[in-house]
């Protein structure tokens, strides 16, 4: 049992906890919780529990790397308020283009979402929806940032997710093959009600503060908007992406 704080693997876990440079050096993110652990197991090569954790719990740790350490070094450990003692390292597995294989895609891409809470729930939205793939373009957060990941609900083990640097090339490549790039953006020229979403087609999400750039909404096919009757000005980026999906869904119902 790991009693030490100064440990090497302990600075480990933190490192991975703390630092996207680390986490990309060596392939590798920490998932935190019962449910995330259970849900994405079969790409977790590492387990981590607290002594007083209840491994009755969970199954399926035969052949699996599990380290105790005690509650004290737990706590330091987690990047939760009331960690659940148990969490685990797993590797890093990121889709590119060529996995969007659906005859008929359904693709979120975002554009600077900078907030973990909205990546994740967007993540989550776009599983629960039933999207071929979620794209993250430059400037987003970083999909493996320990709150994205909580904030997914374990969908970023049912998702394709895409990490691309070059999200002008990765839109024109999209157009090339057929997929119309839909614009979400508060001055858009056409209802989303009113748009058709039944063919190959690439939902993007704008930066919560400045929504999509210039560059982008120049690449966008159509522009669209939320109609809203109150006297707010725009929605968050992930309720704007969860309204915009599920027009998307019940299109093609």
């Amino acid at each position: 049992m790991i009693s030490s704080a100064s440990n090497d693997f302990v600075k480990h876990i933190k490192k991975l906890q703390t630092k996207k440079s680390y986490r990309r050096e060596t392939g590798s993110f920490v998932v935190e919780g019962l449910r995330l652990v259970k849900d994405g197991l079969s790409g977790i090569h590492t387990v981590v529990v607290s002594e007083s954790f209840d491994a009755s719990l969970i199954s399926g740790l035969a052949g699996k790397e599990t380290i105790t350490v005690t509650d004290k070094v737990f706590k330091e450990i987690s990047d939760t308020v009331n960690p659940q003692g148990i969490m685990g390292i797993a590797k890093i597995c990121s889709c590119t283009e060529e996995d969007i294989n659906d005859e008929n895609p359904f693709i979120v891409f975002c554009d600077a979402v900078a907030d973990p809470g909205n990546m994740g729930t967007i993540i989550r939205t776009a599983d629960a929806a039933g999207a071929s793939a979620v794209v993250l373009g430059s400037g987003c957060v970083d999909l493996y940032n320990p709150k994205t990941v909580r904030s997914t609900m374990s969908s970023l083990f049912n998702v394709k997710l895409i990490e691309t640097q070059d999200s002008i090339k990765t839109l024109q490549n999209f157009k090339t093959k057929g997929i119309k790039i839909l614009g979400t953006t508060p001055m858009g020229e056409k209802n989303i009600f009113d748009t058709c979403f039944k063919g190959p087609v690439a939902v993007v999400i704008g930066n919560e503060a400045n929504g999509i750039c210039g560059e982008i909404l120049d690449l966008c096919d159509e522009k669209l908007k939320i109609p809203m009757l109150g006297s707010t000005e725009s929605l968050n980026a992930s309720v704007a992406a969860a309204v915009t999906m599920y027009e998307v869904l019940r299109q093609r119902l």
